[in-house]
């Protein structure tokens, strides 16, 4: 039987590693070479620099490509193999063709590991890595201060507008903090310093004034140290600057229950949150669907194969899409809009599995 196994692997090798190659120079051509053709235009990126935006861009996009190549490679194997009459004699001698779908749902769930592996190690470090090339390109061509930090935030009832010039997160130490603070929707003082230090839940700012906003004829008054309760970290102020693609699941969930206790929307955050792992595991459920579908006997098994795993995918990712704007209408929950479609296409390649009287 392992001899079968490889022999089923070796036909899905090949078509894997075109489905992925074209499916990334679909996803290249549609989004990164867009982006860095506008940065060069504007930012004046050099082409080594292009370069590096192009390579550390290229894993999140790769991640994408990994299920339809799944379902591709198991198509165009499994339609060549009935094509030529393998199935046909492999049924002949007493193997079942559900005893063919192991080998490809293991290959499946292997791919679906390794992709969630590159989609939570790789990817937000690559993405991270270019956005930081980008800034540096903004605040070389002057559009964008080195370090600035800006948040809306809260502390009980009060809500702040904090601005500063730098944040440190090592030192945890912000340069000329100007903070705007909020009694009932209208601002009631402004407090700015030359320096801002994180003590364990506060705030402590150095050399700086406080004027009240509220008042016929506002006092400015002086201060060498002022202790505020704010209890947002360095870590959770440099995490509001950054895109939820440039978090891992541990900070992604970190940041959440922070915008939570702020009291501001999640949906967002969770649906990114499923679906680093959503995805990957959409190999899997591919796996499952493929084999039964492309048993059936035709000629030219490539090229049909291929535009039926396009047809598939692309009804896939229609329904992905369609669930994650209902979701940020607050109709389903983000775990329903990144699971359902798994769920549903893994029911059906089960049903169609076990429908299979061979």
């Amino acid at each position: 039987m392992k001899i079968i196994d490889r022999h089923l692997l070796h036909h899905m090798a090949g078509p894997f590693a075109f489905g992925v190659l074209a499916f990334v120079l679909l996803f290249v051509s549609a989004n990164i070479l867009l982006r860095l053709t506008e940065l060069v235009t504007e930012l004046g990126l050099s082409l080594w620099t292009a370069g590096e935006l192009f390579l550390l861009w290229l894993p999140g996009f790769v991640v994408l490509t990994f299920p339809l190549a799944t379902l591709v490679a198991i198509l165009v194997a499994f339609g060549r193999m009935s094509g030529d009459s393998e199935l046909v004699a492999m049924f002949a001698g007493g193997i079942s063709f559900r005893r063919l779908v192991v080998p490809v749902a293991c290959a499946g769930a292997i791919l679906s590991i390794a992709t969630a592996a590159l989609n939570e190690l790789v990817v937000p470090a690559c993405n991270r890595r270019g956005e930081d090339i980008v800034r540096e390109a903004m605040l070389m061509a002057g559009k964008q201060e080195e370090g600035e930090i800006f948040l809306k935030d809260r502390a009980g009832s009060q809500v702040f507008l904090v601005y500063a010039d730098r944040l440190d997160v090592a030192s945890g130490e912000l340069t000329r903090p100007f903070i705007v603070w909020f009694e009932n929707g209208e601002p009631a003082m402004v407090t700015s310093a030359q320096r801002g230090v994180w003590r364990t839940g506060a705030w402590e700012l150095f050399d700086g004034v406080s004027t009240p906003l509220n008042a016929d004829r506002p006092a400015t008054s002086s201060f060498e140290t002022l202790e505020i309760n704010l209890p947002t970290t360095p870590r959770e102020m440099a995490q509001s600057a950054r895109s939820p693609s440039e978090m891992t699941y541990r900070e992604l969930k970190e940041y959440i229950r922070y915008a939570l206790r702020q009291d501001r929307p999640t949906v967002e955050l969770e649906l990114t949150l499923h679906h680093k792992f959503s995805i990957p595991f959409a190999c899997l459920v591919f796996a499952l669907m493929a084999p039964p579908l492309g048993m059936r006997s035709h000629r030219g098994s490539s090229s049909i194969g291929m535009g039926f795993a396009v047809l598939i995918g692309f009804g896939y990712y229609v329904v992905w899409h369609y669930l994650s704007v209902v979701a940020q209408q607050d109709i389903v929950s983000p775990f329903w809009a990144a699971w359902l479609p798994n769920i549903v296409t893994g029911a059906i390649g089960l049903g169609l599995i076990l429908n299979v009287r061979k």
